[in-house]
């Protein structure tokens, strides 16, 4: 958990309020574009994150629609980014399967934790 904050801050591709004001945007796209994010964050596997979206503005407001899509795009890369990042750095490839589900290669990743280590003795213990 710690790490992928740390990857997040790190990466500074995060979008912020001021710079979405800056741009000229409204409280309503700004509003949509946080929603939008933690939902494409969802999608993308982040099992700490939830769905969020006002289905009656999205249905009915222009500025939160754009907003949400735009947030879930960001949300999205930022997962697969730290997905990346944290595969990585654990040493093990992460990889999606056609549900996109996460799966690691749990096999490779013992092999390597036990590596060094007489486990002979272990197998008596049936």
């Amino acid at each position: 958990m710690t790490t992928l904050l740390l990857v997040l801050m790190a990466a500074g591709c995060e979008t912020t309020d001021s710079s979405l004001q800056a741009a000229g945007k409204t409280e309503a796209y700004i509003t949509g574009f946080h929603d939008g994010r933690h939902s494409g964050m969802k999608e993308a596997g982040n099992y700490l994150e939830h769905m969020v979206k006002d289905t009656q503005r999205f249905e009915t407001e222009t500025d939160y629609r754009e907003g949400w899509l735009a947030g879930e795009e960001e949300g999205i890369r930022m997962q697969q980014q730290a997905d990346a990042a944290v595969g990585s750095a654990a040493g093990y490839q992460i990889t999606k399967d056609a549900n996109k589900s996460v799966k690691r290669d749990i096999e490779k990743a013992g092999k390597e934790a036990t590596q060094n280590i007489d486990t002979d003795s272990l197998k008596n213990l049936k």
